[in-house]
């Protein structure tokens, strides 16, 4: 046991001893890179000359979810941004189910007027003009009574009105303080307003489905589907708040599609989703021409955040494509299993997804998150080895986690673009030290960090790796004629070691 105790201290002094000669005889830097995710990530030091990226991408989306229970058969989901809260109409419990954005069920809302007669709700908006008696309201329509109400603030059924006829879709335009409703076997738009309780046709249009507005001049976007001699059109005629037929949107396929529609006030484009035609449309409001095309997979619903002004389309089975404003994709993220609708926050951007299999509201927080993290200096030491080299006398790698960093590639680069590697294993240099995961790497004694140089390794899961680095720098600046040395106080130049900017 002495004998052990002995060679400990002995071995311990003999360190101490190695690192008082390398802080005496070099300078010491510390890189410390973090892996802020779940996944093995390929991360780049140095490699300043050609711009190297520390990982790619650096940082993303991150997806986190909650989920509420809901009625049976949940349809659709809209979110009403005056009392920031989620409604859910379930078709079999004839329930809306109101949720904020932490999950929580706030209140549920009975639709049926006695427990004998069934509504069996299938659509839902929200009245978002201010100065609408019935602002903040949500609208429902039901089939199996063929009738539209409005539910108010309090959750209370504030109108009831027949409708004649089972209704296909829903939609409020608040220019002019309405609500459409496309209602099936006669084919047929009504139209209901704020103040009167009745459904006025508004004209019928064989094979009307869905419906769509502009709201910024109230334009009414009417789908409809034709078979002429095979040949199976859904088509999209446009009407102004008048009533007046602006033009027709055509589009041919081989088979009926669920339409989406989603405005966007800011570029002023309609989008037009085709679930079968795998296309998400992009019109001009004014001009109704066509400004972009988007393959997009099955695409199920389109919705606008106002917080980012990005149009969001759920589609496949669990994805969601977001398209800014200059009609790009900016990015496709997987999210949860979704059907029919989804809706988002113009608080705070949490989008809520519908799965009538499992009865469930599914709320989802987008948040931007850096994936690695480098330490605050480490581009300006890059910046400084890039001009004047460093020599390694010796580095030491510390990880945080068990998991070890098994290889470093040593790769240059030369004048002429060719590329030489250098592997470097660490599993042979653990440190006698302790018991922690540390490398003593004496193989990197000698190797020169510049301009030209990068080094690469895959960091583990929610790991952090520090580089302790012990070195000699060869200053750039010794080597330029006297006279040039004056440049020293003038901020382009280059060269200048940051040992000397700080000091006194």
């Amino acid at each position: 046991m002495r004998d052990q105790v002995y060679k400990y201290f002995n071995q311990h002094r003999k360190w101490q001893k190695f690192y008082k000669e390398l802080l005496d005889d070099n300078d010491a830097t510390q890189i410390t890179v973090t892996n802020c995710t779940n996944d093995e990530r390929t991360i780049t030091l140095w490699g300043t000359n050609k711009c190297a990226e520390i990982t790619n991408p650096l940082g993303g989306q991150e997806v986190t979810k909650i989920e509420a229970d809901v009625g049976q058969r949940a349809y659709e989901v809209v979110y009403n941004p005056v009392n920031d809260l989620f409604y859910v109409i379930n078709n079999l419990t004839d329930t809306i189910t109101v949720i904020n954005d932490q999950a929580q069920v706030v209140q549920t809302v009975q639709l049926r007027p006695d427990p004998l007669t069934f509504v069996n709700p299938n659509n839902i908006v929200v009245n978002t003009n201010p100065n609408s008696p019935e602002y903040g309201f949500v609208a429902v329509t039901g089939d199996a009574q063929t009738e539209f109400l409005t539910v108010d603030l309090n959750f209370d059924i504030a109108r009831r009105i027949p409708l004649g006829r089972s209704p296909i879709d829903l939609v409020y335009n608040h220019v002019n303080d309405s609500y459409y409703i496309s209602l099936a076997v006669r084919d047929s738009l009504v139209k209901i307003t704020t103040i009167d309780n009745v459904a006025v046709s508004q004209f019928i249009k064989a094979g009307i489905k869905y419906l769509g507005v502009n709201t910024d001049n109230g334009d009414i976007y009417v789908h409809f589907i034709s078979n002429n001699n095979g040949v199976i059109t859904n088509d999209v005629d446009v009407y102004n708040v008048a009533g007046n037929r602006k033009g027709i949107i055509q589009v041919n396929t081989f088979a009926e599609n669920d339409v989406a529609f989603c405005y966007n006030s800011v570029n002023q484009n309609m989008y037009i989703s085709y679930s079968a035609l795998n296309v998400v449309l992009a019109i001009n409001g004014n001009t109704l021409g066509f400004e972009q095309r988007f393959n997009i997979t099955a695409p199920v619903d389109i919705e606008y955040n106002p917080i980012d002004n990005n149009i969001y389309v759920a589609h496949g089975l669990r994805e969601v494509t977001q398209i800014d404003e200059s009609l790009k994709i900016v990015d496709t993220i997987s999210v949860v299993d979704f059907a029919r609708s989804f809706a988002i926050s113009t608080v705070n951007g949490y989008l809520a997804f519908n799965f009538p299999p499992q009865n469930k509201l599914m709320i989802v927080r987008l948040d931007q998150k850096l994936f690695v993290k480098v330490s605050d200096n480490y581009e300006s030491i890059r910046q400084d080895f890039k001009h004047n080299p460093m020599i390694i006398a010796h580095m030491k790698v510390v990880a945080t986690t068990d998991q070890r960093i098994n290889t470093l590639q040593i790769i240059e680069t030369s004048i002429s673009g060719k590329q030489t590697c250098e592997p470097i294993s660490l599993r042979g240099y653990q440190s006698p030290q302790g018991f922690g995961n540390v490398s003593e790497v004496f193989e990197m004694e000698g190797q020169i960090v510049d301009g030209r140089v990068c080094w690469r390794f895959k960091i583990n899961p929610n790991q952090q790796v520090t580089f302790l680095i012990y070195y000699k720098q060869l200053e750039m600046y010794n080597f330029l004629p006297e006279k040039s040395r004056v440049s020293t106080g003038v901020e382009q130049s280059k060269g200048i070691p940051l040992s000397w900017l700080q000091e006194d």
